[in-house]
């Protein structure tokens, strides 16, 4: 027959139950971050624009200026570890657009450039990373070459909307050409009824019209 737990082992069994559990949702939080981290072909993005400002993505310096540095270890661990992968395959266009990914992240519109160039020598027609490699032309002050290349994208695939939202910021604010963007972006609030991820047009019409 067993014994009763000495005093305080019930109490020793619930904590060490409790510690066991926060283990596991500590490793899964770590495990969701990694997985974040290097997942190297996200959506294309769509430049935001606000009221009062001008459309830019989030955080990056205005057009001439230098890129901002990247001094953060995460960004060097990231950039390590997809270079690394390269060595076995350097032809792997996921890891190729990634560091396209990695160094638009941190506003290193040159060097995204260059790597997402490299992605399409591999995979020529991606629209999403078309569409990422206009925006850091666009944010290099070539507005020309990005229009054109966001033409292309929408030749290929009428229903990316990120790429009419950028067109329509690149000709608005870059280009000057504002009938033009007005009309583009009847054609994205047409779009924005049958796609809620479309984000709200407001502020963007009242920047045009104005």
């Amino acid at each position: 027959m067993r014994g009763r737990d000495p005093p305080g082992g019930f109490v020793q069994h619930v904590e060490r139950f409790f510690y066991i559990f926060v283990g596991a949702i500590v490793g899964l939080a770590v495990g969701y971050v990694l997985a974040e981290r290097f997942q190297t072909v996200p959506p294309a993005r769509a430049m935001a624009a606000m009221a009062g400002q001008e459309a830019m993505p989030p955080g990056h310096p205005p057009i001439g200026e230098g890129a901002a540095p990247a001094a953060d270890q995460e960004f060097l661990d990231q950039v390590r570890a997809l270079q690394s992968m390269l060595v076995d395959d350097p032809k792997n266009f996921d890891v190729l657009a990634g560091l396209g990914n990695v160094y638009f992240d941190h506003s290193r519109w040159p060097e995204a450039e260059t790597w997402y160039r490299k992605a399409l020598e591999v995979r020529p027609d991606d629209v999403n990373v078309l569409t990422d490699l206009a925006v850091t032309l666009r944010n290099q002050g070539r507005g020309e070459e990005a229009l054109a290349m966001l033409d292309r994208v929408l030749k290929m695939d009428p229903g990316h909307w990120q790429a009419l939202y950028n067109r329509i910021v690149v000709l608005n604010f870059d280009l000057h050409r504002h009938d033009e963007a007005l009309t583009a972006l009847e054609q994205l609030k047409a779009m924005r009824k049958d796609n809620p991820q479309i984000p709200d047009l407001t502020a963007l019409e009242r920047e045009i019209r104005g």
